[in-house]
């Protein structure tokens, strides 16, 4: 039985819902108690308290395209190719979630977050959110050659980039998807493991809007 901690909607949704896509028996844990501060149980195996973070017995495993890529592997899912050039573009487009995108709004969050006036953070974000857009219209690109990320088949990045598109709503930034990527974010969000981690997070899903 793997417990997953979790923040509602964060990244750690991806790593539920592939839970879910290989129906693997799990229990979700909140990543804070009633307070906001890290949970003791999490607290006691990740001092930074960040998530997702994936426990088995003794066995804990940190950072989602860790977590990702090794459930993947260990029940064999197709989701992430076992060789060649097809598991090569899949990491990269997995790893572009997790290491270019996903940093890029965390630079949002912690600039919105910061006691500087208003005009000198609004430029600050200006910037990042340009960086945030030529990203996805990276994706849009790249989407010109199937239904998914790396093609007709559906990947683990996929799920990630899903998760990633509908925090919009909480950014104080604009970020807009082509019809290619809403098409995607569709398809991917439609599945019952998405929709069942969504239910069980009470999370409503916007991107593909």
């Amino acid at each position: 039985m793997y417990t997953l901690y979790y923040k509602a909607g964060a990244c750690s949704l991806a790593v539920h819902v592939l839970l879910r896509e290989l129906d693997l028996a799990f229990e979700l844990e909140p990543s804070k108690d009633a307070s906001g501060d890290i949970s003791p149980k999490l607290a006691r195996i990740h001092p930074r308290g960040s998530v997702p973070v994936l426990q088995d017995s003794g066995f804990v495993l940190k950072e989602g395209g860790a977590i990702l890529s090794w459930l993947c592997d260990e029940y064999d899912s197709p989701l992430l190719p076992r060789a060649g050039e097809s598991r090569a573009t899949a990491l990269q487009w997995l790893m572009f979630a997790n290491a270019t995108l996903h940093p890029a709004y965390g630079q949002v969050f912690m600039i919105d977050a910061q006691a500087i006036d208003q005009s000198s953070k609004n430029a600050l974000l200006n910037v990042i959110s340009a960086k945030i857009q030529r990203l996805w219209d990276e994706v849009e690109t790249q989407l010109e050659q199937g239904d998914y990320i790396c093609g007709e088949a559906m990947s683990v990045a996929d799920i990630l980039l899903s998760v990633i598109a509908n925090w919009a709503p909480m950014m104080p930034i604009e970020i807009s998807y082509g019809p290619r990527c809403k098409a995607m974010f569709k398809r991917v969000s439609a599945r019952p493991a998405y929709q069942a981690a969504l239910e069980a997070e009470s999370i409503e899903y916007q991107a593909a809007a």
